[in-house]
């Protein structure tokens, strides 16, 4: 297959995406620092580039985009895809525009859906498939040309349920229609795989040079729509922790149901101690017990305290407000924590929940890459870390809003 490149505005979504093509035999590589592509994009069949740029401005991420497009192009890529947020964080119209200039490209098709982790585009309209709890209505979250478009006057056309569902052949006559007509920015509904394959399969094979632009969930359809190869099975060994870093409530969840788990042991750090200063104690005491459980052969399940409480309790919220402020502090302690149980136990199994999080721990580590092995789960890869002293060092990523109930029990159970 032609060389592709993915192009993601955070860690996690370079990841996720990436892995849908090591997961069929294409060797994928993540680059945490973009300014080091040309040390990195020789020999490799997928190169998945983290910006960084979820958070920047949305001038500062269209330069950088720009400038990380530029060079893709440059080192001989000739196939994009530009991984963007399921529920449409970021610079997304920026970002789009950016890819498109960088690369002279005249068409984006535009699919943010990931039925797997219930994100699904109905008539244009994103919206959230809660996956328990009383209340299992769709939540919906934006109409997406509206998100999508650099400018208020700028065209975006949706192709419903009922243009996908007419098969391949008629999707790819619409989209040149519309392409003809003048339309450079395409958005299309999906509510299942089967929606993504056919789109997936329309991409690949209209005529006119396309970026095509989604989540985890189209990107998982491409490899099928290019090239099948045999997925081998993911050799991982033994010295696992988990960290949590993020206070999405999906992962509160995962986490009670993984406590269940044969041999796991929460170790939570008290935020309010942070807070107050005690950071240095609140260190030691906690690498302590991690390295006390590892020793005994459990597994150590490291959190805040702030992801298990009662979001409904006056203290939780006194905490949260602290969160906003010092949220950092947590982070670079989380990264601190993990950096000298890898150095110190020889863990060999790194599980991480919350983008924030995966970066600060990776920078801490000095890792540089990411070789990509395959996805466990829908949305959780895993990738060998390479770097510094953490070469080996299996690192498996996940959103902090991704996955169901049991999610991390059962990447415990595949490791």
């Amino acid at each position: 297959m032609k060389r592709l490149a993915i192009i993601a505005d955070n860690l996690i979504g370079a990841n996720d995406a990436g892995v849908q093509f090591r997961k069929f035999g294409f060797s994928t590589q993540v680059v945490l620092d973009y300014a080091r592509l040309l040390d990195h994009s020789a020999g490799v069949d997928v190169l998945a580039v983290n910006t960084n740029s979820r958070k920047m401005s949305a001038q500062a991420a269209y330069e950088r985009v720009c400038q990380i497009g530029s060079t893709l192009s440059k080192l001989g890529f000739r196939r994009f895809y530009k991984k963007i947020d399921s529920t449409l964080r970021g610079n997304i119209a920026e970002e789009i525009q950016a890819m498109l200039e960088s690369l002279s490209l005249s068409l984006a098709v535009i699919v943010p859906s990931y039925p797997a982790h219930g994100r699904i585009v109905e008539n244009g309209y994103l919206q959230i498939l809660q996956a328990w709890g009383d209340d299992s209505r769709p939540l919906p979250v934006c109409y997406v040309p509206s998100i999508v478009k650099p400018a208020a006057e700028t065209p975006v056309a949706v192709l419903t349920l009922r243009d996908v569902r007419q098969g391949e052949k008629k999707l790819i006559q619409k989209i040149t229609k519309l392409h003809a007509a003048g339309i450079h920015l395409i958005a299309v509904d999906a509510v299942a795989d089967e929606d993504l394959r056919t789109i997936a399969i329309a991409v690949s094979n209209i005529d006119i040079p396309c970026l095509a632009v989604g989540s985890a969930g189209l990107a998982g359809n491409l490899p099928i729509a290019w090239k099948i190869a045999d997925q081998g099975p993911a050799n991982l060994r033994q010295g696992t922790m988990i960290v949590a870093g993020t206070l999405n409530h999906v992962t509160a969840e995962q986490i009670v149901s993984v406590l269940d788990y044969p041999n796991t042991e929460l170790i939570a750090i008290h935020a309010a101690e942070v807070y107050e200063g005690h950071t240095t104690t609140v260190r030691q005491q906690i690498i302590a017990r991690v390295e006390t459980a590892l020793a005994g052969g459990r597994i150590p399940v490291l959190v805040t305290d702030m992801l298990l409480m009662n979001r409904n309790d006056a203290g939780a919220l006194s905490l949260s407000v602290q969160v906003q402020k010092y949220g950092q502090i947590i982070t670079n302690l989380l990264g601190d924590i993990t950096r000298e149980i890898v150095k110190g136990q020889g863990l060999r199994n790194l599980v991480i929940s919350g983008g924030g999080t995966t970066t600060s721990i990776c920078n801490t580590l000095g890792i540089t890459l990411i070789d990509l092995e395959r996805e466990l789960l829908p949305g959780i890869p895993v990738g060998k870390a390479v770097g510094n002293s953490c070469d080996g060092l299996r690192l498996i990523t996940k959103a902090g809003g991704f996955g169901k109930r049991n999610s991390l029990r059962k990447v415990l159970e595949l490791l």
